[in-house]
């Protein structure tokens, strides 16, 4: 009996195959300065802006960057800091616009959404450990 079974799944499995239609190409074209990338790029700035501060704030009153990535730079100093915080903000845009040139204009729109959530946690986190 589950051979039956199984034959009929694997039936209904290959019709859903063989009756699949390709669908058109979806009309992604947009400019990579459209309003959407714009807020998105101005939130994650405004997002770094405020975690630049914070840090730099938790740092000079004897504070620790517990990020390994950041450590050497936002140890140094302000300028240290203003290059870690400031090239996050551009490497943001610079992978954006690669994803975008290559045509993964979902991803294109993800990735600031995932940086600014990265940031957003280094805000909250930074705030709670003043």
């Amino acid at each position: 009996m589950a051979r039956y079974g199984m034959l009929l799944l694997s039936a209904i499995l290959i019709s859903g195959v063989v009756n699949a239609q390709v669908l058109p190409e979806s009309p992604s074209k947009h400019n990579f300065w459209d309003a959407a990338n714009r807020l998105l790029f101005a939130s994650h700035a405004a997002l770094e802006a405020v975690d630049f501060v914070i840090t730099h704030h938790n740092l000079n009153d004897g504070g620790r960057e517990l990020d390994p990535m950041a450590k050497a730079l936002c140890e140094s100093g302000t300028a240290g800091q203003f290059v870690f915080f400031g090239g996050r903000t551009a490497g943001v845009v610079a992978i954006s616009y690669l994803l975008h040139r290559t045509g993964h204009h979902k991803l294109e729109r993800a990735f600031p959404v995932y940086a600014s959530g990265d940031s957003a946690y280094g805000v909250a986190y930074s705030f709670a450990h003043r």
